[in-house]
């Protein structure tokens, strides 16, 4: 087993239980053995680690494995994570919309509910989203006791270090504390994060990317562009905890359109999905006999939800439109490899979704800048398909690998084992 890093954290701030567990989320199955040599620990340690998690429940034992393939070899049983350990509510908000969930640690979700944001002032917002989280647990049958925590993810820049939120885009312009109001409300601890640094904190946690990758850029595209980094396997965020915004990257000086962090000129309104519909119903309105309004007769209206119906035509006409899109996109990307120099660009979002569109951006990124280095971009795993891991991940992060009684049972003498 390669021991030549640590995972994500430092012993300073993680003690041998809180990075043995982060190991076993990023790794998966691992034998003592393994964790010993990858840590730099003696497998005593390792397995009396291990069997306090066993005795709370918190990791499961697997099938044995030989440790050579000699018959008589020594068997090694691998540990896992019990991800069913605890249930996670996710509470995700964005301008238009709120999505509230319970999931297991690893985002798999067990019941969900859409709910429109609802309130005049923050509080009244997070008292609203709380009472249904509340109700959603009740219907379920899950006690709050049972709960691990509440993972928060908002657009826009979050201190999560305070839990305040700073800027929730066409919400609320000024800075709330989101962290104690839903604290006020729940008997579990909360966590907060910005939505896509909370994706890629996903990826940090349930994958091993960190061993090939340590400068992750991430970019989301659709329905806006979003973005964040990590830098030596932690994510990055500079000034008032902002965090690397392709999106709001300024290309118009005039006449820009508004974009939704309330600035004017900014690539995401000319990129995104919603501007990507916009130009299907002018040109459906331009030619009501052409192959745009044939497809809109069969599949309705264009919007968020069926624009893969319409790129799934051959429309030259669309293509060229998504074709600029996508240089756009890709300029302003490649600037920011430039200036950030990261080892792999992680591409998510319903766009990126697309195969067609994913390898156009690709295409469009390479031909601006034929020097960058090759495979640099890849498919987000942790996030695929999961819309709430970000949610998992942030509790994980900032509750349990934080919690002073890791695999302890609350017994005192073995925190800093």
């Amino acid at each position: 087993m390669k021991n030549s890093r640590l995972p994500r954290g430092t012993a300073i701030l993680m003690n041998n239980r809180a990075l043995t567990l982060q190991l076993l989320f990023s790794h998966g199955r691992m034998s003592r053995t393994d964790i010993a040599d990858y840590l730099g620990i003696t497998t005593a340690a390792v397995t009396s680690i291990v069997n306090d998690f066993l005795d709370e429940g918190l990791v499961v034992q697997g099938d044995a494995v030989l440790e050579s393939q000699n018959p008589v070899g020594r068997r090694r049983l691998p540990i896992a994570v019990n991800y069913d350990w605890k249930y996670i509510l996710a509470i995700d908000i964005h301008s238009y919309y709120v999505n509230i969930a319970i999931t297991n640690m690893k985002g798999n979700v067990i019941t969900e509910r859409a709910l429109a944001p609802d309130g005049d002032t923050p509080q009244a917002l997070c008292s609203g989203i709380a009472k249904e989280c509340i109700h959603l647990l009740w219907k379920a049958g899950i006690s709050t006791e049972q709960v691990l925590g509440a993972g928060v993810t908002v657009i826009g820049p979050i201190n999560q270090v305070d839990g305040i939120a700073l800027h929730v885009f066409r919400l609320f312009d000024d800075p709330f504390p989101i962290r104690s109001y839903f604290e006020a409300e729940f008997p579990f601890p909360v966590a907060v994060e910005n939505n896509v640094c909370a994706i890629l904190l996903s990826e940090l946690i349930y994958t091993d990317i960190t061993e090939d990758a340590h400068n992750i850029l991430m970019l989301k595209w659709g329905p806006g562009v979003g973005s964040a980094m990590a830098i030596h396997d932690n994510i990055y965020k500079g000034y008032n905890y902002e965090s690397p915004e392709i999106g709001h990257n300024r290309i118009s000086e005039q006449d820009g359109q508004r974009c939704n962090c309330g600035a004017t000129g900014c690539l995401e309104p000319t990129v995104s999905t919603d501007a990507i519909t916009a130009f299907i119903r002018r040109e459906i309105s331009r030619d009501p006999a052409g192959e745009l309004a044939k497809i809109s007769r069969r599949i309705g209206i264009p919007s968020r939800k069926n624009l893969p119906h319409y790129l799934e035509s051959a429309s030259e006409t669309l293509w060229t439109f998504v074709r600029e899109r996508a240089h756009a996109l890709a300029s302003v990307t490649s600037n920011a490899v430039h200036l950030l120099s990261p080892d792999k660009l992680l591409l998510i979002g319903d766009l990126f979704d697309l195969g067609p569109v994913a390898a156009l951006f690709e295409q469009q990124l390479y031909a601006i800048n034929p020097r960058l280095q090759p495979n640099l971009c890849a498919t987000a795993q942790a996030s695929a398909g999961k819309k709430y891991v970000g949610a998992a991940a942030i509790v994980i992060e900032q509750i349990l690998l934080l919690r002073k009684d890791l695999g302890t049972n609350g017994r005192e003498g073995h925190r800093n084992s």
